[in-house]
């Protein structure tokens, strides 16, 4: 397990789908280089977009998804856990599961040797802020704008063991 210092704000994304970094909003790429850390969830589905994140990223931790091709599923972990300060988290895509409802044991299932107490994830594109079994399960959304669907990112800003976590969605 990773263990992370002086880390104030976190962005969470996940679910990007573009095949260049600058396709990204420009609301995402500035939120980008403002956090401490950048956790992509998943389904980045293009070396650029990695590459981007972590050269305009201060620290980043990404997993592959189900879209991701094979070099990506190849180079990159399924799931990662890490430590700040005394908090635990893990990410994951979870891609055997479907569209809400979403299968909470399941995702701890795979978290089984250490219980994060927070689990970021992404796959349905869906936000998601919610308690299970004393685990708060975080999806950021798509990062992208899709139709009437708009992007969405978390932040979570964290003063020594205390977290405030906000999900926004990019509106233009």
């Amino acid at each position: 397990m990773i263990k992370l210092n002086n880390i104030k704000n976190i962005l969470i994304i996940s679910d990007t789908h573009q095949r260049l970094y600058n396709e990204l909003h420009n609301e995402i790429k500035k939120q980008i280089s403002n956090a401490d850390l950048v956790i992509h969830c998943g389904d980045i589905t293009s070396e650029n977009v990695i590459k981007g994140i972590k050269k305009n990223a201060n620290q980043s931790i990404i997993v592959h998804g189900n879209s991701d091709p094979k070099e990506i599923r190849e180079s990159l972990p399924n799931k990662k856990t890490f430590q700040i300060n005394d908090i635990t988290f893990g990410v994951i895509h979870p891609y055997w599961g479907g569209p809400p409802p979403i299968d909470y044991e399941l995702i701890l299932n795979h978290f089984k040797n250490i219980k994060p107490q927070y689990i970021l994830f992404g796959h349905t594109h869906d936000s998601h802020l919610e308690v299970y079994k004393g685990v708060t399960f975080i999806n950021p959304g798509q990062g992208y704008s899709e139709f009437i669907i708009p992007a969405s990112y978390c932040l979570i800003k964290i003063n020594k063991n205390e977290l405030s976590i906000k999900i926004t969605k990019i509106l233009n």
